[in-house]
């Protein structure tokens, strides 16, 4: 192969890429490439620039008139083309086509243009996949930051959810304790009030005493009586009596022959001490007899077998 024949076939390589060579030249191009694996890569680079060609312009619909003229065009220059007998391969080619001459360069420089153009496009892609990287990436770390912020939140949440109970616990017993401390003080109250009245009821002129004696020489128990003669009131102070069982309880008594009167139930202390008030349903001396007796706790109606302390007024 010549110089000559090696540049024709290298600048109709573009031509034959696009099918623009009639049957001649395209079978004289391709024995060329054939034989050549540089032009088979050349071709085949020609051929990639050439499928995006369709995506470097906006889709265009000719006029009607326009592409049957063009139809019409090609069929006629078809069947004016004289068949040309073949040339020897040995034969030097001569350079058939001079519209090629011009025609080539413009095609390579439009060509060359669409690679730059594509080259930009690719080059803006890349720069906004970038951008969209560091976008993504940005928001990553921001949902990172958030996700981390919100288990921090819920975790001083369970801590303050777990204080709160904690401290509705102790108020709750702090209540407790009150509400007991405020019983307790109460019953001393209360304990205060009896323990005046005994002793100004016991210390009062006039006051007459009745002694109670054990029932049993077992246990050395006593009780002493002061009443006003008249009055209904009494109070009875107990000491030596033994702790009763669970369950159980002292019962005062005032008895008028075959009737009984209950005038309270009572409990000692780990001393043996216990006092009494008794409120009886007329003057207390007109009854003959009081007795202490155990009974069930809450008292019974009538007294039981079980006589501690007795004594007569």
């Amino acid at each position: 192969m010549n110089t000559n024949d090696q540049n024709l076939a290298e600048s109709q390589l573009a031509a034959y890429a696009l099918g623009a060579l009639d049957a001649e030249d395209r079978k004289y191009v391709e024995e060329l490439i054939a034989t050549s694996p540089a032009h088979q890569e050349e071709l085949r680079q020609l051929r990639e620039v050439i499928a995006l060609l369709p995506y470097a312009a906006p889709a265009a619909e000719p006029p009607a008139r326009v592409r049957e003229r063009l139809f019409a065009r090609i069929t006629a220059s078809r069947d004016a083309e004289p068949a040309s007998p073949e040339l020897p391969d040995a034969a030097p080619r001569p350079n058939r086509h001079p519209a090629a001459r011009w025609l080539l360069p413009g095609l390579v420089a439009a060509l060359a243009a669409l690679v730059l153009a594509l080259g930009g496009l690719t080059l803006s892609l890349d720069s906004k996949m970038a951008r969209l990287e560091q976008s993504n990436g940005a928001l990553l770390a921001t949902t990172v930051s958030l996700q981390r912020t919100l288990a921090e939140t819920q975790g001083r949440q369970a801590n303050l959810s777990a204080l709160l109970t904690e401290s509705q616990r102790q108020i709750s017993r702090a209540s407790e304790q009150i509400a007991a401390s405020k019983q307790r003080i109460d019953q001393l109250s209360a304990q205060a009030a009896r323990d005046e009245y005994v002793i100004s009821f016991v210390s009062a002129p006039g006051i007459a005493t009745r002694q109670l004696a054990p029932a049993d020489t077992i246990i050395s128990a006593r009780g002493e009586m002061y009443m006003y003669p008249g009055q209904p009131s009494a109070v009875v102070l107990f000491s030596g009596l033994p702790t009763l069982q669970p369950g159980q309880v002292y019962q005062f008594w005032l008895a008028d022959g075959a009737t009984q009167v209950a005038g309270g139930t009572f409990q000692v202390n780990e001393t043996g001490l216990a006092q009494i008030v008794v409120q009886a349903p007329r003057e207390v001396n007109a009854f003959r007899q009081v007795m202490v007796t155990v009974e069930p706790t809450g008292g019974s109606a009538s007294p039981s077998r079980n006589v501690v302390l007795a004594g007569s007024l």
